[in-house]
């Protein structure tokens, strides 16, 4: 129909033409006019359809025939279903608009089935505000709950506004919404890498400071300082214990009874060994005695990237 009217030639199909008789002038054109538009109307339909309208000698013929064939104006099935799907139709996890513009489509449906005839202007007017009224109640009702605020404002407005200034008001509110609230925001490179030398050390405490493993940040010496009284106590430090310890034992074993000149140990060496031996643990703090913490210490390589806090 939109086609037809686009060309000119609506009024072949509402009967305003009449046909003319053979004899007139302007049969010859008619007739070229009505078959053109017999034939828009046939290619228009599938063909199944098409081949129960060829033999209709008018526009204006077929064009009926089809409207009381498949018209849909008074199919009260198909407005019910209509009806009920407005009734049901919610935002839930679809966009503003996107809800907007799935009622606007039913509405649009429903105004086909409307033949109401109003005797003056002035009612016509009425019945669409009235009608405009109603589909804004239905747009504000349907509205997820995060949106009850920009809906209890538009209620509040007198008079009411229209349906499109109410979804322009509620779409500029989901928007700012969205760029308030925003979503959760993806790990910098620096928290990745952080994040990625953790699962590389197997649940050992990380740091994302200074990026080293034994520690974490609420610990970490360059941003707290070293403690007075700091002390080894991770599985690598009591590895290096074992490693001391056995070196000292060899020691003292080499010392007590050997003369030999293989000894590396003096005996006042000895003697320092022995005592650092019988103490339940070893403080990081140098001994100022000559060749015994300091070289204890100095021996197993133990330096500030190893410590854990």
């Amino acid at each position: 129909m939109m086609y037809i009217g686009g060309k000119g030639k609506e009024e072949y199909l509402t009967g305003e033409i009449e046909t003319p008789k053979p004899d007139d002038p302007k049969y010859k054109n008619w007739k070229t006019d009505n078959h053109m538009i017999k034939s828009w109307l046939v290619s228009s339909m599938n063909n199944d359809i098409g081949e129960n309208f060829l033999l209709y000698s008018t526009a204006k013929e077929l064009w009926d025939a089809v409207k009381d064939s498949y018209s849909s104006s008074d199919n009260t099935s198909e407005l019910f279903e209509i009806e009920a799907a407005l009734y049901d139709l919610r935002q839930e996890d679809t966009t503003v608009t996107q809800y907007f513009n799935t009622l606007t489509r039913f509405w649009h449906q429903l105004d086909l089935f409307e033949t109401y005839s109003w005797k003056c202007a002035d009612d016509t007017a009425l019945y669409r505000s009235i009608v405009e009224k109603r589909r804004s109640f239905k747009f504000l009702h349907g509205l997820n709950k995060e949106l009850d605020a920009v809906r209890s404002r538009i209620m509040s407005i007198k008079p009411l506004p229209t349906i499109k200034e109410a979804f322009s008001e509620v779409r500029h509110e989901e928007s700012r919404k969205k760029v308030m609230m925003g979503a959760s925001p993806l790990p910098s490179t620096q928290e990745s890498s952080a994040l990625a030398a953790r699962g590389q050390q197997k649940g050992r405490p990380w740091c994302d400071h200074c990026r080293k493993p034994g520690h974490f940040r609420e610990t970490c010496w360059k941003l707290h300082g070293k403690p007075a009284d700091w002390k080894l106590k991770s599985w690598k430090d009591k590895e290096s214990h074992g490693n001391v310890a056995a070196t000292l034992n060899t020691a003292a074993v080499i010392g007590n009874g050997d003369t030999s000149d293989s000894s590396p140990f003096t005996k006042a060496q000895l003697e320092a060994l022995q005592k650092l031996l019988s103490q339940s643990h070893i403080t990081a703090k140098p001994d100022t005695t000559p060749g015994t913490g300091h070289l204890a210490m100095k021996g197993i390589g133990f330096g500030e990237d190893d410590w854990q806090c």
